[in-house]
């Protein structure tokens, strides 16, 4: 067995005013303690992963901004990685970057080290959206990105976007793929926004100050993204996930389709065995329980309920849905018996999910009401 391995780089220069991701200001002193908490965890974690399971099959590191990080750190952490894990030949190794944080010479260290998928954190082409969301990079960022991801010979990167922002109209959604369409990124990640609690963005909301579009226009670019998008060859394997043919994230596969991860990092999140554990979200109390050789972990679970509904909710955002045998195998019962009946059924008639022999997915009515189909479902 294969497993892939999450970390979170908690760092960035400012807070973008959408996310609630867990994050710090950067500083290279609490950098280099974070990365020795890191080596301290990672060696505390390997003993409860099965000898034969310690094939690597991708890494994917996150944050946060990791592109601030110090690059010789990074090489040796990469090293205490190699050291303990078997890496598999094809490994997909992803790093998320801002552009405004890259140039030729990281990009190619990077390569060097091992990384085979860059991601860029574009969020918006539209110069006044990414001054609302906080955004420190500029539209020759983003270009210049892709420009040095392809002449450096990436095969493999993908960006990141954003729709459903305030002020967006259809107009501008169609500015941003045609952006998009420019620069042919093999993957794209093209998520909604959301309002968290907390942000300063829904501090403007909830003041007035800013307005999101209505659900009737999310829903029409949410059409508009898959119908351009697939117009031109990329097809939606999940929710927010659009690829060429074999650019797949993998490692985000894994999650989706239940199997086997091991974050590192506040807020990190692992599931290894059907047995599910996170990291404390707090970085002061992460590093004082790794100072002592103690994990930071805040939930240690493996309820079968919480395992049903999360493989329901995760499955349904894919494009091939809940596997049914793989289900059955899995928890010993139906897909019909795990989730509440009258609902499905209302749902499959409404022309919300399309059943059949192998699999249970959602339809194209259905996809853009995806979060309130599955609240509907788990019991």
């Amino acid at each position: 067995m294969s497993l892939g391995l999450y970390i979170h780089f908690p760092f960035c220069t400012n807070f973008c005013s959408y996310c609630d991701f867990y994050k710090e200001i950067h500083s290279v002193e609490l950098e280099k303690l974070y990365y020795r908490a890191l080596e301290i965890e990672l060696a505390l974690a390997i003993p409860t992963i099965d000898p034969e399971d310690r094939e690597l099959a991708s890494l994917y590191i996150g944050g946060g901004t990791p592109s601030l990080t110090d690059l010789n750190i990074l090489e040796r952490f990469v090293a205490s990685i190699k050291k303990h894990f078997i890496l598999s030949k094809d490994l997909e190794f992803s790093f998320e970057i801002n552009p405004e944080s890259i140039d030729a010479e990281k990009l190619q260290f990077l390569k060097a080290l091992g990384v085979n998928r860059p991601i860029f954190g574009m969020q918006s082409f539209n110069f006044r959206q990414l001054k609302l969301l906080n955004r420190k990079h500029k539209l020759e960022d983003s270009f210049r990105a892709v420009y040095l991801a392809r002449a450096l010979s990436f095969d493999n990167f993908g960006i990141d976007m954003i729709f459903g922002l305030p002020k967006q109209t259809a107009r501008t959604l169609g500015d941003d793929l045609n952006q998009i369409i420019e620069l042919m990124p093999p993957h794209i990640s093209y998520y909604q926004l959301t309002v968290e609690k907390g942000t300063p963005l829904e501090n403007k909301i909830e003041s007035g100050k800013l307005k999101l579009p209505d659900s009737d226009l999310c829903a029409g670019m949410y059409r508009a993204i898959n119908e351009e998008l697939n117009k031109h060859k990329y097809f939606r394997y999940e929710i927010s996930s659009f690829a060429q043919p074999g650019y797949e994230c993998r490692h985000n596969l894994r999650y989706w389709d239940g199997g086997d991860f091991l974050g590192l990092g506040p807020s990190a999140h692992s599931f290894i065995g059907e047995h599910r554990f996170a990291n404390s979200p707090d970085l002061n109390f992460y590093l004082k329980q790794l100072s002592g050789n103690k994990r930071p972990l805040i939930l240690d679970t493996d309820s079968r309920e919480a395992r049903i509904s999360e493989a329901i909710m995760l499955g349904l955002r894919t494009a091939h849905g809940i596997e049914r045998r793989q289900f059955l195998h899995r928890f010993g019962i139906s897909v019909e018996e795990a989730i509440d009946r009258a609902s499905y059924e209302a749902l499959v008639k409404g022309g919300m999910i399309a059943p059949n022999d192998e699999h249970i997915k959602l339809t194209e009515s259905g996809f853009p009401l995806a979060d309130e189909i599955i609240r509907r479902l788990v019991k």
